[in-house]
């Protein structure tokens, strides 16, 4: 995934967070909030109560192949954070 297609600060992660709208399944939380930009944004989460830093690393880069493949198919102008929960390990 390309660098412009990533969420990178914290100021950022906690703003959608606290403004987006969320949607929230047995395996992820998803937040959504608009950025006005032509493309879209894309930031991933996952506590330490998933596993250690390899399960977690791991469980991210899986999820950014994911969300790579589908890009094409996804809204443009949002910036979405993806929040793997304990299950998906």
């Amino acid at each position: 995934m390309k660098r412009r297609h990533r969420v990178h600060s914290n100021k950022r992660f906690a703003e959608i967070r606290r403004q987006g709208r969320s949607v929230a399944g047995d395996l992820l939380v998803l937040y959504a909030l608009p950025n006005d930009l032509p493309f879209s944004r894309f930031g991933f989460s996952g506590s330490g109560r998933i596993g250690n830093a390899v399960t977690r690393n791991r469980i991210k880069r899986r999820l950014r192949e994911a969300v790579r493949l589908q890009m094409d198919q996804i809204a443009t102008g949002w910036d979405i954070i993806w929040i793997a929960r304990k299950p998906i390990s």
